[in-house]
């Protein structure tokens, strides 16, 4: 987890912990108590949104950069791959002028010693 997940939980837990001891202890009637739940339950509601748009956002931003670490290297390896097929293909055509060379100069296979 990361530092900033950990103090967003951190903010989250002590919100509920705080609330739940302040509704505990405070000496008041059934209406103040039930007004302060649904406002700490508000609250809370508004932390998790919080904390979902943060993840959201955090989790966007790696998921881009891994995009885009994995396009580069994949453009890199086409790149590579490219040129290598070009060395072979270069590489077979010169083999092909060889023989091609040979056969031109010994018309009459039949008669070269193996």
């Amino acid at each position: 987890m990361s530092k900033s997940s950990d103090f967003m939980s951190g903010v989250l837990l002590g919100t509920i912990i705080g609330g739940i001891a302040g509704l505990l202890l405070a000496p008041e009637s059934g209406k103040d108590t039930i007004k302060k739940m649904k406002d700490i339950s508000e609250d809370l509601v508004d932390n998790v949104k919080d904390m979902s748009s943060e993840y959201k956002d955090e989790i966007n931003e790696k998921v881009e950069k891994l995009s885009n670490k994995v396009s580069s290297k994949v453009k890199l390896y086409k790149s590579e791959l490219e040129d290598k097929l070009e060395e072979m293909k270069d590489s077979v055509e010169d083999a092909m002028q060889d023989v091609e060379t040979q056969l031109d100069e010994d018309p009459d296979p039949q008669d070269t010693q193996i």
